[in-house]
């Protein structure tokens, strides 16, 4: 009998004593294997999962292009839960990966779009939306993420796989985790409704000011939410970038806490499961600059109601037709935005290193 790691002493002409120490390597073999499946484990229970179901979608939906890519819509909320009845999302976005994940389009939907907002049903004490010309962010007030799925396949023709959801809290936490993100702010920022005080040049933004810095519009540029996108966009690749790089991949204690912070943060369809998610997201770092393209649905100021923006038909339409049939984006002339919006940023002096 054996009690322990320690054996008895065998009788005479027994086989000599195991060596306590030969088991360990066993042990260590063990323990390592059983404990990324123990972190997977819990990365995993922190996701959030809602179904979209064909109730909250309807019948009337657009086909899915005959090949392996997929549609992601991204929505950023100020909440995780179900108290932000009335709360609208301040970014919606849809990601486009091509089949075989060696390009990818981002559409920006401005939150300040007038358009024709299908019915959607009540769900989860939401008062659910009737068909009416509105702003395109209230869907998610009015129905939750189901009516704003149905909102943007409805007004877009393209088939949508999944969806997320990020609240703006566990943004805050994400950035951190990562220690911040390097940006290039063009001209001094000092806007006192997200309270944010920025000068010019180079700036880490910690958490609390990352996220004014995403939603910040009343003190920079021409104060559109056109221009907020950009801002938007130039932050998510920059944070892209540092989040996939060697300084973060490589050191298992950060990037445990940006995955745990991260997980923990975000809503998805039981479809998209982390395994999914990651496998994403490493497909992403091999990705190049120039095969990622950020686009924001071509646009217009509204005539009719001031600080509102419209859709420019055409051009949206072919937007929309290239994704939906899966259709590469390069070379098109798609307008990203309207030419009488700034541009985003402006030349910083160089750094050693921005990552």
């Amino acid at each position: 009998m054996s009690g322990g790691l320690i054996d008895e002493q065998p009788a005479t002409g027994d086989k000599p004593p195991r060596r306590p120490y030969l088991r360990w390597p066993f042990i260590v073999i063990i323990v390592g294997l059983a404990l990324p499946a123990a972190i997977y484990a819990k990365l995993t229970s922190n996701v959030r999962h809602i179904e979209v179901t064909r109730e909250d979608l309807g019948d009337a939906r657009p086909a899915k292009a005959p090949t392996a890519a997929l549609n992601i819509l991204v929505v950023g909320s100020d909440q995780r839960d179900d108290k932000y009845a009335g709360k609208r999302a301040d970014i919606i976005m849809l990601v486009h990966m091509s089949p075989t994940r060696n390009e990818a389009a981002v559409i920006s939907f401005p939150r300040d779009s007038l358009v024709e907002l299908p019915a959607c049903r009540s769900r989860e004490r939401r008062p659910g939306q009737q068909r009416r010309i509105g702003m395109i962010n209230s869907s998610f007030s009015s129905g939750g993420i189901g009516c704003t799925w149905k909102t943007v396949e409805t007004l877009t023709g393209i088939h949508i796989d999944h969806f997320v959801t990020v609240d703006f809290i566990g943004f805050k936490g994400m950035v951190d985790a990562i220690g911040g993100v390097n940006l290039c702010i063009p001209e001094p920022i000092r806007d006192e409704y997200v309270q944010l005080d920025l000068p010019t040049g180079w700036q880490t933004l910690l958490g609390e000011q990352a996220l004014g810095y995403v939603r910040t519009r009343h003190s920079i540029g021409d104060r559109s939410d056109i221009g907020r996108i950009q801002r938007q966009q130039d932050f998510v690749a920059a944070m892209a970038k540092k989040t996939l790089s060697s300084w973060t991949l490589i050191n298992p204690v950060r990037l445990f806490g940006f995955l745990n912070t991260a997980t923990k943060s975000i809503t998805a369809d039981p479809g998209l499961t982390l395994g999914v998610m990651l496998d994403l997201a490493l497909t992403t770092r091999r990705l190049s600059s120039d095969k990622v393209h950020f686009v924001i649905t071509p646009w217009r100021y509204s005539t009719t109601y001031p600080g509102r923006v419209e859709w420019l038909q055409g051009p949206a339409k072919k937007l929309f037709r290239l994704i939906a049939a899966d259709k590469p984006l390069t070379g098109t002339k798609i307008r990203p935005s309207s030419p009488e919006a700034p541009p985003a940023t402006a030349p910083c002096p160089p750094v050693n290193s921005v990552l």
